[in-house]
This record gives C-alpha cells, structure tokens and sequence, in this order.
C-alpha cells in the first residue's frame, strides 16, 4: 500500500477541499494523511483519512520519512515553502505540487501539475485532477465526511446558522445588514443563530439572537449539521456546512473568484454584486464598493430559491 502525506493550505475550507483528494487516493488503495493546523479536531468525522497537524521544521524529516508519496496545496505561506522546499530538495521525483487559482488564466506556477481552471470550483477541479491526471478507477467529489452517532443531519430544519466573518475583513458582508437580513428572516419564522468566536462577538449587538459558544471544533460541526441552512461569507464554515449537505447561501465580493471558492456539494447559491455595475480598469467600483451592490433583499430573494 503507498503512503501518501497531502499538504494543505491552512483555511478550514482549504482543508475540507484537499481532504477530496485524500479520500480519492483512499478509495484507490492508498493511505492518504492529510496535514492541517487544526484540523485534527474533527477526525471523528473523517474515521478513515488520518488529519495531523503541521509537523514542526525540526520534526520534518522524521515524520515525512514514512511517506511515499507528497502532494502539496500551493500556498505562499512561510510554513508551506518550507514544506515545498525540502520535498522539491528531498524527494522532487515522488512530489507534486496543485496551485489553486482562482483565475482562469494558465501561467501560474505549477499550473500544469494539475491544470487547474478558474472557472470551475477547487472541488471540481480536484476532482478533474484525480479522474483526468491520476486515472484514478473510482473518483468522487466527496471528501469522506462521515457524521458521528449522536448527530441528526437537518434535525432542526428552521434553524439558519450565520456566520458573518471570515479570515479576511474585505471578504465581509456588513455586519448591520447581516442583522437586518436576521431580523427579517426571524420574522419569517426562522430561527437565527450567528457563528462568531468570542473576539469576534466585539461590537455586535445580539439582542434576540441566538449565538452559542461551543468546546471545539466537533461541538461547532455537529451543530452546523443539525441545522437547516447556512448564511455567510465565502468561509470555512460555508464548506463544512455544504459538505454536511447543509443548503448554503454564500455573499462573495466577486463572481469569477466565487467560480473557484464557492461550497460545491450540498445545493447552494451564490450572492455578488450585478455585472451591471462598471468595473473598469481604474475604476474599479464594483470591486471596491461591493458591499453597497449586495442589499438585504437580494440575499433574501435568492435565500428563497434555497427553500422547499
């Protein structure tokens, strides 16, 4: 059996998209571990892909000795090149290297390794990567996720987690509106319940709003899987719920970046601003002031598209 050790970037959606990867290389025989900062916490969920976290420089090699094979999610993180440098030093013959691009353009470094295109979701194109390049005999789109005994899927289908942040403040919906679009929904008879860290909770008013501090990274997982739809921006949490068969609704500042970024598995949608608004080169306004071109409404009218 090959060992195969895939690397991926540090989001928690970069590490559910690689984790497709390992459950293909699974599926064909393989023993796949997939490395990620922190996302061992729900290894319960993924009971046949080993998840370890990032080895330090210093444990590098005795840990990568035991592998065959390394597959690597280009990112231009510190950490990451130095795990490109000493596979490309070490075994540059057993290494391949998958640059996740959002663009659709094919100069990228290491684009031929996986030819990857942006106009199709990082899922897809995992999944393109293993049936076209890997000729793999068994290829799927998911990636293991398995829910744990004591969970029920949709169990309270009215409830809508939200989760309002993301690792990047210029990825963010404003946080007025996304209390308006709560406010607006609650009356619907929906129940509302925001996601947000306690640092995070800093400036919002959640007055009759539920927002639950959960243990770790398995109680937040099995509490997106019970609910019944999700709201955010393009995040992790986006990720897991789609990947939990979740209905996602995702408010992203760009259509060509939410081609590649949007959650591919569960049904879903995928809220940016109108392409009639000018873009020019100079200008830029839809870039620049996406969060204006996004009302509560529009985010409501496709929310409904969602629903039975």
């Amino acid at each position: 059996m090959q060992h195969c050790a895939v690397f991926s970037c540090q989001g928690m959606g970069d590490g559910l998209i690689a984790l497709v990867l390992s459950n293909n290389l699974y599926l064909n025989g393989a023993e796949a571990t997939t490395f990620h900062p922190f996302l061992d916490g729900l290894s319960p969920w993924f009971p046949h892909l080993p998840i370890s976290k990032f080895p330090s420089t210093e444990e590098l090699e005795l840990v990568l000795e035991k592998f065959d094979r390394f597959f690597i999610i280009f990112e231009k993180s510190s950490w990451m090149q130095a795990i490109l440098q000493f596979c490309l030093k070490r075994h540059r013959d057993k290494t391949t290297v998958l640059n996740p691009i959002a663009s659709a353009r094919c100069d990228y470094p290491y684009w031929e390794e996986g030819r990857f295109n942006g106009n199709r979701s990082f899922v897809e194109n995992i999944y393109t990567y293993c049936k076209d390049i890997l000729k793999f005999t068994v290829v799927t789109k998911s990636n293991g996720i398995a829910v744990p005994k004591g969970v029920s899927p949709r169990k309270f289908e009215k409830r809508i987690v939200i989760h309002p942040t993301s690792s990047r403040e210029g990825k963010n919906w404003p946080s007025e509106k996304y209390l308006e679009l709560s406010g607006k929904l609650k009356a619907e008879g929906y129940a509302l319940s925001m996601i947000l860290t306690q640092e995070e909770r800093e400036g919002w008013d959640l007055r009759g709003i539920e927002a639950p501090i959960f243990i770790d990274l398995f109680e937040m997982a099995a509490y997106v899987a019970e609910s019944g739809y999700m709201i955010g921006n393009d995040s992790g949490i986006g990720h897991l719920a789609s990947c939990l068969g979740v209905p996602t609704l995702t408010v992203c500042r760009s259509a060509q970046a939410s081609k590649f970024w949007r959650p591919s598995w569960a049904r879903g949608m995928i809220v940016t601003p109108s392409s009639w608004v000018p873009n020019l080169k100079g200008l830029r306004l839809r870039d620049k002031h996406w969060k204006k071109w996004i009302s509560v409404e529009k985010v409501i009218k496709s929310f409904r598209l969602l629903t039975p």
